[in-house]
């Protein structure tokens, strides 16, 4: 039997509250951690935690370095927060395309120079019927596709990968991708964009 994924934990008891669950992660971080990389994912279930500014407090507690949402494509609003602040704990909706949007898999951010080492979730209201949080081990999805596809995967790793992105002017929440190109470096002219992604290392037209 392999490891499970994702790896539960629940209270053995009666429901922890956000200021348990808190002291929990500030005593236990390192192993949190330590589990989440052992395990791929952790899935934290039956916690009494009531708002994104409870799970916020908790997530505070493990370390994780916050990472600002910038260059991302997907339209998403801010629910905790301070957007005028750059590194504050934040808390955002995942995305605010329609349901009928299909949201492939991929890793947060994958495409920009400082993708966040961790990311979290926080379900605040369960969906009546459908909706659910799919996840997918990378490392099983790469031995498959070098086992499958060896060229492949060789030119990839030897060549790199090349992302090509068009950006609305303004947020369109019809597309799971709509993210507009003042949302997505957090600017309002083109001359503060262009600046954005030549810190970056980007090309644009």
């Amino acid at each position: 039997m392999g490891k499970p994924f994702p790896l539960v934990m629940e209270p053995a008891g009666d429901k922890m509250n956000f200021i348990q669950l808190q002291q929990y992660f500030q005593q236990n971080h390192e192993n949190i951690l330590k589990a989440a990389s052992e395990y791929g994912a952790i899935m934290f279930k039956d916690f009494d935690i009531r708002s994104g500014e409870e799970w916020a407090s908790v997530i505070y507690q493990s370390g994780i370095k916050e990472t600002e949402y910038i260059g991302g494509a997907a339209v998403r609003n801010l629910i905790v927060g301070n957007d005028n602040r750059m590194f504050n704990p934040q808390i955002l909706t995942t995305n605010e395309s329609p349901p009928s949007e299909p949201i492939p898999f991929h890793h947060e951010l994958a495409q920009t120079p400082n993708p966040p080492s961790h990311i979290c979730f926080y379900c605040s209201i369960n969906d009546a019927e459908g909706g659910s949080t799919p996840l997918i081990r990378s490392d099983m999805v790469y031995n498959f596709l070098k086992e499958k596809y060896p060229d492949f995967i060789e030119k990839i790793e030897k060549e790199g990968v090349k992302y090509s992105k068009v950006a609305p002017e303004t947020d369109d929440s019809s597309s799971a991708l709509g993210r507009s190109w003042r949302s997505m470096f957090n600017v309002q002219t083109k001359e503060e964009a262009e600046a954005a992604m030549t810190k970056d290392g980007n090309t644009w037209q």
